[in-house]
């Protein structure tokens, strides 16, 4: 069974260096859903550290990560130091079963207008799994609202790190309509006076917003 992946490469090397990246891999054999110098990502969350980001969808995991390995032309990310190189798989076409359909996807929500979307991406550890989830009572009602779903969620740490470290257990990438949509959904008081509180002493998150190349997403 084909299990699309996201590659998502993330650096402190030099702009110029990361323009040569994207130039080299171009056709790097999956679709490109974002490409962002690090003046042009979003932190929403305080402590939240914009990097020069690729992502790029691959057919399967095994793809994703021979292209990282095989075709991927890197050598320019290497300094100061190496990138981080994560493969995360998409959330399903078909969404998740029907036990977890309360989580907004692309086969249960609507995707807005056609045209290139907002995307956050999320990472970090919660310690309190309850207050996690009455969070998530909150926020996910008010994506579906904002027509947003996730690409990817990954709530267990299911991540392959190809290249730099990362330890993190939740990963998500949201995917939203426009840029307004995902400001409106961060601004709401319901989320900054009822959800944000439930997390803030039992983890710590990084939340960046940067704008994908294509509506495929």
């Amino acid at each position: 069974m084909a299990d699309p992946t996201y590659l998502i490469v993330r650096t402190t090397a030099p702009a110029a260096a990361f323009k040569r990246f994207l130039a080299a891999n171009n056709a790097c054999g999956g679709v490109i859903s974002a490409a962002s110098l690090m003046h042009e990502i979003v932190a929403l969350e305080p402590g939240s550290q914009p990097l020069h980001t690729w992502i790029a969808l691959f057919p399967s995991m095994e793809e994703a990560k021979r292209a990282w390995a095989d075709r991927i032309v890197a050598g320019d990310l290497e300094k100061p130091c190496p990138p981080l190189a994560l493969a995360a798989r998409a959330v399903p076409a078909e969404g998740f079963p029907s036990t977890m359909d309360f989580v907004p996807t692309r086969r249960n929500t609507d995707p807005g207008p056609t045209q290139p979307p907002t995307l956050l991406l999320i990472e970090g550890s919660a310690s309190d799994q309850g207050r996690m989830d009455k969070y998530r009572d909150i926020i996910l009602p008010m994506m579906k609202a904002h027509r947003s779903y996730y690409i990817v969620f990954e709530l267990g740490g299911n991540v392959e790190v190809l290249s730099g470290d990362w330890s993190e257990a939740i990963f998500a990438i949201s995917r939203w309509p426009t840029r307004e949509a995902a400001l409106g959904f961060w601004h709401d008081p319901t989320y900054q006076d009822e959800a944000i509180p439930l997390r803030l002493d039992i983890g710590k998150f990084s939340v960046l917003m940067m704008t994908g190349e294509c509506d495929d997403v």
